[in-house]
């Protein structure tokens, strides 16, 4: 895959000098970066099998002075953007960020390489899961190779600057999501407290003995003891200053239940443990809040919410991971990718020649799979009004489908009618 290409030189006769494409694979880290740029030579099997692993790399820093060095490096291959193919790994958060806006602002052709492709292929190559920084930009140089000249896939695909906001939006989804478990973590943690030392909480408490009134009423009288020697308008008062109004006017059955209490005493430490954890858990639930709003403000303007939301079931959370997880659909070519980059394809299992079953394939992004199976669930409830997708999977189960069967035959229906309205919604547009 080579070209000519005429250049000025002190000769009055043109001189043709000889151009090949350079793959450059990008290993990204925080405080450095690992490049190795094989050009198309080192990848001859006759004349040097092993010329591809022996390529020189350069480590740079990410920073300004990095990117210069990086560029030094290129230039001595060619000062030719377009004789480039750039490949890296979508690493999370923001690492290769300043990295990315560099090369695309030098209009270097950047594309990026599934971290679980890369992986594989070093398991098929070296036969080990060893990582070295080195070996993964050469093995994504090679990838480059053989994604363009043989065809070979490996889950690649171009890069291309986004709308600032969409890009945080991901981001910002997956901070979501942790804060949410470590919120869970903790309302557990402080579950097991109560459980030991006041286990007559969970009776006054039916939904969870960590909920804000909670919290507040075990901040205010940390032990049954303090709430005993409390009087019932005293914990009333602390109810109502977090609108639990209904547990506030059973004041005093909560006051009973602490003078008889079975839990046993609260050593020091428990106390200041459990103290601690309440005060977590406020940051926390504050911390939530201002996020799911200001996900809410991005997502509102998006053009695909109206789409998302004409779904039976809703919810701001869900429209924004979705959003932030399909960025923009016209980067998929069919509906069949678009489903199987959800996580929303079937998988056929095979026993020798036979056929045995179809489950849900374990590849997929995780939040779009969690949140389209939490919109299935919701859909299937009878509290919920009937809609054509639970008609369909009433339909299906009474002609002896399992409801496993019939839950995946929803989401892959609700998915084709998603597709379908954003494309339109582009075509439009």
């Amino acid at each position: 895959m080579t070209t000519k290409a005429i250049v000025s030189a002190s000769d009055p006769e043109p001189q043709f000098v000889k151009r090949e494409r350079i793959y450059v694979g990008v290993d990204v880290g925080y405080r450095q970066h690992v490049a190795a740029a094989s050009p198309l030579s080192v990848f001859n099997a006759k004349r040097n099998p092993n010329g591809w692993r022996q390529v020189k790399t350069v480590r740079f820093a990410s920073d300004a002075a990095g990117f210069a060095h990086l560029q030094r490096y290129l230039d001595k291959h060619s000062s030719d953007v377009t004789d480039f193919l750039v490949l890296l790994e979508p690493t999370g958060g923001y690492y290769a960020l300043a990295l990315l806006l560099y090369l695309l602002g030098k209009s270097y052709p950047v594309v990026q390489v599934e971290n679980r492709a890369v992986k594989d292929y070093r398991e098929k190559v070296f036969g080990s899961e060893t990582k070295a920084d080195e070996m993964d930009a050469r093995l994504m140089a090679r990838m480059g190779f053989l994604h363009e000249l043989a065809g070979e896939e490996f889950s690649i695909r171009p890069v291309h600057l986004t709308n600032p906001d969409a890009a945080a939006l991901k981001v910002m989804v997956g901070d979501l999501s942790v804060l949410q478990k470590e919120i869970t973590r903790r309302r557990n943690q402080l579950q097991q407290i109560t459980a030991a030392t006041f286990p007559e909480l969970k009776t006054f408490f039916r939904d969870s003995t960590a909920s804000p009134s909670a919290r507040a009423l075990l901040a205010k009288f940390p032990t049954p003891q303090d709430l005993a020697a409390a009087s019932a308008d005293e914990i009333g008062d602390v109810l109502r200053t977090t609108r639990s109004y209904r547990h506030a006017k059973r004041a005093a059955e909560l006051r009973e239940l602490a003078q008889g209490s079975a839990g046993v005493r609260m050593l020091t430490q428990q106390h200041w443990r459990q103290g601690w954890i309440i005060r977590q858990l406020d940051v926390l639930d504050e911390a939530r809040q201002e996020l799911i709003e200001q996900v809410e403000r991005i997502s509102a303007a998006h053009r695909y919410t109206l789409i998302i939301e004409s779904l039976p079931v809703k919810s701001p959370i869900w429209t924004a991971t979705l959003i932030a997880v399909i960025g923009d659909v016209s980067r998929f070519h069919n509906y069949a990718e678009f489903r199987a980059y959800l996580g929303w394809s079937p998988q056929v299992e095979r026993s020798g020649s036979s056929l045995d079953s179809s489950k849900l394939a374990k590849s997929g992004v995780r939040l779009s799979r969690k949140v389209l199976g939490q919109m299935v669930m919701i859909m299937l409830t009878p509290v919920i009004r009937a809609t054509p997708f639970r008609v369909h999977y009433e339909r299906l189960t009474a002609r002896g489908m399992r409801p496993a069967k019939g839950n995946r035959a929803r989401r892959r229906e609700a998915l084709g009618r998603a597709e379908q309205d954003a494309q339109g919604d582009d075509a439009l547009r």
